[in-house]
C-alpha cells in the first residue's frame, strides 16, 4: 500500500528535476536529489512504476516512521 505521497519536493518536480538532471548528463545518483521524508526527515526516492501511483520510498528502511514502506505479508 502506497504510504508516502510526497515529500520536501512533489512527486511532478522531482520528475522535472530528474528528466533535467538526466538530459544534461548530470551523474546523480539516484536516490541522492536530495528528497526528504516528511515525518522522519530521512532520504527518499520518487517511485513511479511497479502498476502503484507515483509515491516516495525510504532508501532505507526506517521502522520508526510511520510512512515507511512495510513489505507484503509483514
Amino acid at each position: 500500500m502506497v504510504k508516502m505521497k510526497e515529500c520536501v519536493i512533489g512527486v511532478g518536480l522531482a520528475n522535472a528535476i530528474r528528466e533535467v538532471a538526466d538530459a544534461l548528463g548530470l551523474k546523480v545518483p539516484k536516490g541522492k536529489l536530495g528528497f526528504r521524508c516528511t515525518e522522519c526527515s530521512q532520504p527518499v526516492k520518487p517511485m513511479i512504476s511497479g502498476g502503484t501511483a507515483a509515491h516516495f520510498e525510504h532508501l532505507k528502511r526506517n521502522p520508526k516512521c510511520s510512512l515507511a514502506h512495510v513489505p507484503r505479508g509483514k
